[in-house]
């Protein structure tokens, strides 16, 4: 039997599977294949009985460690036949191609997307010289070749590759054919995939378009139809995506439709409706699921009462009457589902299931005595899996108060899962989080800090692999589903180890490492890194992905991978390989070393000035691990809390109390400063100074220079502009810098040098011809702001602070009217000074979409048990709901703004844009515009928009306003902090000391006028 794997047919990277083989000769060589060349069948005859017998050996013990999930064993044994069969049949045999196959599926298990890729690479040149760079072999490569590409997030090349299919699909197949039209489905994803929406909204349609020229099987047209209303949704264009979505409902409402594919189409619309915002048509769809099920499940008992499928059936009804929130309804179903599945198996999978119920409902000991029953008949099927059965019903006795014997259930957990996946393990260490928690409600502090000290190091390390291999899905997934671990930490601190110095310095470190970490993934991906290197440093940057995907895999797949033996052997072997290769790169790349490093708190504390604080602010989640669980339980309301920490010492943290408090408060205080006819913002600014500054300033000591780090509404305020007790603004007493994190600390030691001078963007051109009078409503004074979806105004003011800006940098690039184009910001490489005016805006409205349902994901299985250990505070149920990025959703506006072009200068430079520019070495960006200071709010990510994009691209600093700003007082205030810096002010204390100036002259004393810029990043000097 010849190793091997049937051939892919879409993009995704193929798996390892077996394939039939041809028949093998005595030579080994299968059956004759007409299409090889003399030179290859005359190659294929030189294998020996000796190498047909080995091969036959490595065959059976490669399916072996297959039928094992032993993938690192077995992609050894498929490189060892590899390297047979091409001694014994030659290298471009179709044997060896195939064996080549195998390999590849086998690289793919284990994560070696680089050794995947140079494998099928090898496929297409074989291909090339043997049929023809056009034949359909070549094709079928190419859609092999795609599949690495994708998984290392290659985008750029993977674009290249597709294209060449579709054109060469075009040539064999014409472009009114089914291949063709699924290419450009395949298209559009990469499109999606690339945030280039427009395009992937066109590639559905003329795929969709070919497809209902073809076929007229509905079935076949559902997936394009869905495909293309999904991308209608998320373009916000509802009234066109709820008529396909009309369309699917009426697909598949026939009976000759299967019941599960029906339902399953109702669901998929129905989340798009509900996360959408629209449960007025969600709720409609949802009701008629249910009855669809209902209806099939009373056909099935009255006519095929012993079918397959009818546990199933009752499972989804249950699943269907508990996402709509009937939960007698839900448990009955279940009940019916169990006792089917108990009646063939012994076990039915329902029964967790319909605990976690019987907890929502407020019968957790009911919910336990289910769990032990259904634990008792599994262990009877298998021992092993009914040890999972130990994490959920650890957290039902944490519920009900039985703590010691939740202690032994999670230990016993813990112990098969060392041994099955060894101690680095993901599982492993939700485990230890989870029995830290139980510590928790126990009153055993101690032991509640060692666990979740080692729960978080291994979830530290989990998180990096995700980031540094996963898509941008796969990150906001991660973050939902283990954000309770930044909670947890927070309130271990607060509630039972408030004195503890070593649980305020884990406390920190874990809010470091979390705080914005899914935007950096973004923002700062290897692609963008990628762009920047020679092509020998990319090879580099290769292998580095390659071999962390590959420990990543080896991490999660544990000891069964390998043998007990090598397994520590394998995870030190990579991890030196990495470690190596990230020094070669980071030697290569200023933004590589600043993505790359350790997040540890002496190297953030080793950054802070002697003279300065950190304020590190959280918005938390308060839980209590004594709390019952319920459907309807109400938690405690979220609070701010904040951290203060010197360049020595151990971290303080503060409580600040109610965030809702604290909210309210900010938005009144902003409505205040942002009008300077309002007269209520000193009153505001101490309101809002008694509730969040005043209780850290005992913790701050004499330090007058504060690195603030908001989270939440606090992104948004100037802190200089807040009131103290004594009816003075902040500013006279503190100077305040502000980071996204402490982390960005770590990014400031990387210093680079400036690849030019000042660079200067203002008063483009935005039309040819002037603004549709009245486009904006009542003319302001001079203030710049505009809407995305509006007409962009001209922008006079800029040019004369363009003026002003540029005597200060004497040699200055000035790019203004037509010239100051989003390609010519695109193509400054490293100025010192990079200073930027003109309109900024962000989107506040979004539609929300759920592009995690699948409509073709229908089952009727059964779970088999827990898939994750308990230990989230709450137990709350994930729900996973994706919206569009928000750095696509801030950004500035330059010349031909007005035109709605496309393609690489549409006019519109977005945040995510922002991230990609070249910026290592640039000492300071000024965004003096409206709004660019202000992102998506959103916990623990910080804001979203320019203010962190330019972080990721490389800038040292950044001075950005918070609201619409007067064009005078803005000239004034840039002219006074240039003319400081050149005298070598540093950063943030230059503009405290032109706000102080301005503030003190009758005309500017409100906030309005000096208060709403703001400085980030580095203080010091440019020197």
């Amino acid at each position: 039997m010849a190793l091997g794997v049937a051939p892919a047919t879409g993009m995704a990277a193929p798996r390892a599977a077996p394939a039939k083989p041809r028949p093998a000769t005595k030579a080994g060589k299968t059956a004759p294949d007409k299409t090889a060349s003399a030179a290859t069948d005359k190659a294929a005859n030189t294998a020996t009985s000796t190498q047909v017998a080995e091969l036959a050996q490595l065959d059976k013990e490669y399916y072996a460690l297959v039928a094992k999930q032993a993938s690192f064993g077995a992609a050894k044994l498929a490189r060892k036949a590899l390297a047979l069969q091409i001694k014994a049949t030659g290298t471009e045999s179709a044997e060896a191609d195939r064996r080549r196959l195998t390999l590849a599926g086998a690289l793919s298990s284990v994560g070696d997307y680089h050794g995947q890729l140079v494998l099928y690479q090898e496929l297409l040149a074989h291909a090339e010289k043997q049929h023809g760079p056009e034949s359909r072999e070549a094709l079928t490569a190419l859609t092999f070749l795609t599949g690495p590409y994708w998984a290392a997030n290659r985008l750029d090349e993977l674009d290249t590759l597709v294209q060449r299919a579709l054109t060469l699909t075009r040539k064999l197949d014409g472009e009114h054919s089914m291949t063709y039209a699924r290419q450009l489905t395949q298209y559009a994803t990469l499109m999606t995939a690339r945030n280039q929406f427009a395009s992937a909204q066109q590639l559905y349609e003329q795929s969709l378009q070919i497809q209902e020229g073809l076929s007229q099987d509905d079935q076949q047209l559902l997936g394009a139809v869905q495909s293309l209303a999904v991308a209608y949704w998320m373009a916000n264009e509802r009234a066109r995506a709820i008529a396909l979505f009309d369309r699917a409902l009426a697909m598949v409402d026939k009976p000759s439709v299967p019941v599960m594919l029906r339902g399953s189409t109702l669901w998929m619309i129905v989340s798009q409706y509900h996360y959408g915002g629209r449960d007025d048509l969600a709720k409609p769809l949802a009701k008629k699921a249910i009855d669809l099920y209902e209806a099939e499940i009373a056909r099935l008992e009255r006519d095929k009462p012993d079918d397959f499928q009818l546990p199933g059936m009752l499972g989804q009804l249950a699943i269907s009457y508990r996402q709509s929130g009937d939960l007698a309804h839900a448990e009955q179903a279940f009940e019916k589902a169990i006792a089917l599945g108990q009646k063939r198996n012994g076990f039915s999978g329902w029964e967790s299931m319909l605990a976690e119920l019987k907890r929502a409902q407020g019968k957790p000991r009911e919910a336990l005595a289910l769990l032990e029953t259904a634990q008792a008949a599994l262990r009877k099927i298998s021992a092993k899996t009914a040890v999972g059965f130990n994490s959920i019903i650890a957290e039902v006795c944490r519920e009900v108060g039985d703590y010691p014997r939740a202690e032994r259930l999670l230990g016993e957990y813990r112990a098969d899962l060392e041994k099955t996946y060894g101690r680095r393990h993901p599982l492993y260490g939700m485990a230890e989080l989870s029995t830290a928690y139980v510590y928790m409600a126990s009153g055993k502090p101690a032991l509640a800090e060692q666990l979740l000290t080692d729960g978080l190091e291994i979830a530290e390390r989990d998180l990096q692999l995700v980031l540094r291999t996963g898509t941008e899905a796969d990150h906001a997934v991660y973050f939902a589903r283990n954000g309770y671990q930044l909670d947890m930490v927070i309130n271990f601190e607060l509630g039972h180890a408030p004195r503890s110095a070593s649980a305020a310095r884990l406390g920190l470190t874990t809010l470091l490492r979390r705080k914005g970490r899914v935007l950096d993934a973004a923002a700062s991906s290897l692609t963008t890194i990628r762009a920047r290197l020679s092509p020998q440093d990319k090879q580099l940057l290769d292998d580095l992905a390659s071999a962390r995907a590959q420990l990543a895999k080896l991490t999660v797949a544990g000891p069964a991978a390998t043998g007990d033996d090598d397994f520590a052997k394998e995870v030190a072997a990579l991890e030196d390989q990495i470690q190596k290769l990230e020094i070669q790169v980071g030697q290569k790349s200023a933004a590589y070393r600043a993505v790359s490093q350790p997040i540890v708190l002496p190297a953030v504390q080793k950054a802070i000035p002697r003279d300065a604080r950190l304020v590190e602010i959280v918005n938390y989640q308060p839980s209590d691990p004594r709390a019952p669980y319920s459907a309807n339980q109400v938690l405690p309301p979220r609070k701010y809390a904040a951290y203060v920490v010197g360049k020595t010492g151990d971290p303080v943290l503060v409580d600040l109390g109610p965030a809702a408090a604290i909210d309210d408060a900010v938005e009144q205080f902003r409505k205040a400063v942002s009008d300077p006819d309002n007269d209520r913002a000193t009153e505001l600014g101490h309101a809002l100074f008694a509730l969040t500054l005043a209780k850290v300033v005992p913790a701050l000591g004499g330090a007058t220079s504060v690195l603030i780090a908001p989270d939440g509404a606090l992104n948004v305020v100037p802190f200089s502009a807040l009131v103290d007790d004594r009816g003075e603004f902040l500013v006279k007493r503190y100077t305040f810098t502000y980071l996204t994190s402490g982390r960005d600390l770590l990014r400031l030691g990387i210093k680079t040098k400036a690849q030019g001078g000042g660079v200067i963007f203002a008063d483009p051109k935005f039309d040819a011809a002037p603004a549709t009078p009245g486009a904006h409503g009542p003319t302001t004074r001079g203030r710049r702001s505009a809407d995305l979806n509006q007409q962009w105004r001209p922008l006079p003011g800029t040019g004369q602070e363009a003026d002003a800006v540029g005597r200060q940098l004497r040699g200055a690039t000035i790019f203004r009217g037509a010239d100051a184009t989003e390609t010519a910001l695109k193509g400054v490489h490293a100025p010192r000074i990079l200073h930027l005016a003109t309109h900024g805006f962000f989107l506040r409205d979004e539609a929300p979409i759920d592009p995690a349902a699948d409509p073709t994901a229908a089952t009727t299985a059964a779970p088999t048990g827990p898939t994750l250990p308990a230990g989230a505070p709450g137990a709350a149920t994930l729900t996973t709901e994706a919206r569009e990025n928000p750095l696509l959703r801030s950004g500035l506006a330059l010349a031909g703004a007005n035109q709605l072009r496309s393609g690489n200068d549409d006019g519109i430079l977005t945040a995510m844009e922002a991230a990609g520019l070249d910026l290592w070495g640039t000492k300071l960006v000024v965004l003096s515009a409206c709004e660019t200071g202000v992102g998506k709010v959103t916990n623990g990510d910080g804001v979203y928009g320019l203010r962190r994009a330019l972080v990721i691209a490389g800038a040292e600093s950044l001075v950005m306003s918070l609201w619409q700003v007067d064009d005078v007082a803005t000239r004034d205030l840039m002219a006074g902090y240039y003319a400081r810096l050149t005298a070598g002010k540093p950063r943030s204390s230059a503009l405290r000391e032109v706000q102080l100036e301005i503030q003190g002259k009758p005309k500017y004393a409100h906030p309005y006028y000096w208060a709403s810029f703001l400085p980030a990043g580095d203080n010091s000097p440019i020197k």
